[in-house]
């Protein structure tokens, strides 16, 4: 190993092997995610059981990933990198199998939320070690890869599962993830090393509990507040007030299991909400698109996947092109620059959508999904950068939180909003096709108004930072 200007690296040729290997486990993890969108129909019909208990694939999965990754700052303290990395593998290979082998729902549904636990454990452990052992100046690039991975996953998602579904039935789109992290569980035991150090700390259970209540009653009064507004809105209210407790409590405890403290600095904070734009925009678009083609257009579920593709190779290129272009001069204006390219793609898809144009639809989303590669990977690092390095795992885990909450969060929100208005339309004597796109339109106008809300977020970030930078300049001139 090396230390290098305060910060542990390991020597090129040892971390480039373990970050190929962290690098799949992200995609598989993330591609997990999605895997089971395209199927809840073909489970429901299998287990007699209606979409909308089905759909606790979804949400439940989605909000178990997001109970974990508030603790994985406490575990990557606690425990060594290998131990992390085995238990996520061990998880997701019995959740795949056993999701494989379920004889009934609510056994599928324990192995399914099996699968989250090891989603929510490599999320931010694959982000934190890039932060760790990445060379300092090309930190930008190895993240903007780690952020493709995981937001590859879910792209891919529909597209996998749609091709198993055809030829091996629901069940296997199971089998792509189980052999995949057995695949990967074997090349780690080869390549994934313990870096840093670890302390022995009492877990606190108490939080752990709260941060579940927190979660589980806030996602789901989201995810109901368009069709039960004021449950919903109850259930959200609910949330919050145990998400206070559940800050309070991290203050007082001697071992937080998340600790809080980075949510002090003003340019962390933000950076957490504008990559929390960036996730409802690019996981909210990944499941309106594939509604808009299979239902206004009429293409297949396959079609689909595939269409959503390509504007994702589009958020690819952006990435590196982010990541190549922060480490060479900053995130200004690079920041504010991804966010206003997010905001006119999407103004383009809701302009568009009613002429029932697929080529038209998929160039916004194209230009939207190249703002988030932007601008995502580069705003998670300039937040980590205002952090000490004590703090990168705790700040880590939180914007894997806000990550993993407002993916949970944007599609609900979003789907919601097209629903009703489709619905509305077609009651107007409106057809499928044209009703559906009017949905869509409602939606994307939604979803243009947070991304404009993000976009002059992202220009006073990028001033602030900005100033800091040439601040700093001056320091170590003056010194």
């Amino acid at each position: 190993v090396i230390i290098r200007k305060g910060q542990f690296h390991m020597g090129k040729k040892s971390s480039t092997p373990m970050l190929m290997v962290l690098f799949c486990v992200a995609f598989v993890s993330a591609l997990n995610e999605n895997i089971i969108n395209v199927g809840l129909s073909s489970v429901a019909e299998g287990f007699s059981i209606s979409t909308v208990t089905a759909n606790w694939l979804v949400t439940g999965y989605m909000i178990v990933s997001a109970v974990v990754v508030t603790i994985v700052g406490f575990l990557l303290k606690r425990f060594r990198l290998r131990q992390i990395f085995f238990a996520g593998a061990a998880v997701l290979i019995v959740g795949s199998a056993g999701a494989i082998l379920a004889p009934t729902f609510p056994i599928l549904l324990c192995f399914r939320l099996l699968q989250a636990i090891g989603t929510g454990i490599f999320v931010p452990t694959v982000l934190n070690t890039v932060l760790v052992v990445a060379p300092r100046e090309k930190v930008g690039t190895y993240m903007s890869i780690a952020s493709c991975c995981i937001t590859f996953g879910p792209a891919f998602g529909p597209v996998v599962s749609g091709l198993m579904i055809t030829f091996l039935g629901w069940r296997g789109m199971f089998v792509v993830p189980l052999v995949a992290m057995v695949i990967i569980a074997i090349f780690g035991a080869f390549f994934v090393k313990d870096i840093g150090t670890q302390a022995k700390a009492s877990f606190d259970v108490a939080s752990l509990v709260l941060s579940a209540l927190a979660l589980t009653a806030f996602c789901y009064g989201v995810s109901e507040v368009s069709t039960a507004t004021v449950p919903g809105i109850v259930l959200m209210v609910v949330g919050v007030a145990i998400g206070a407790v559940f800050v309070v409590r991290q203050g007082r405890v001697a071992n937080p299991v998340m600790n809080l403290e980075p949510m002090r600095s003003r340019r962390f904070s933000a950076s957490c909400l504008l990559t929390a734009v960036c996730m409802m925009m690019t996981f909210s678009m990944s499941v309106l698109l594939p509604l808009y083609f299979e239902v206004a257009l009429g293409t297949s579920v396959l079609m689909a996947g595939v269409l959503v593709l390509v504007p994702v190779l589009g958020q690819a290129v952006g990435a590196l092109i982010g990541g190549r272009t922060f480490d060479a001069h900053g995130d200004w204006p690079l920041i504010p620059i991804g966010f206003a390219v997010i905001f006119v793609g999407l103004c383009v898809c809701a302009s568009v959508s009613s002429l029932l144009s697929l080529v038209l639809v998929e160039v916004g989303a194209l230009v939207c999904y190249f703002g988030v590669g932007l601008s995502m990977s580069t705003v998670q690092t300039s937040g980590l950068s205002a952090l000490s390095k004590e703090l990168n795992s705790f700040g880590v885990s939180i914007q894997a939180t806000f990550i993993q909450v407002s993916a949970s969060i944007g599609p609900s929100l979003f789907v919601g909003v097209l629903s009703a208005s489709a619905a509305t339309a077609a009651a107007t004597g409106m057809g499928a096709a044209s009703a559906e796109a009017s949905g869509f339109t409602s939606a994307i106008i939604v979803a243009a108004v947070i991304g404009a809300c993000g976009m002059v977020l992202a220009f006073a970030y990028g001033l602030i930072s900005k100033r800091q930078v040439e601040a700093s300049r001056v320091v170590v001139d003056d010194a």
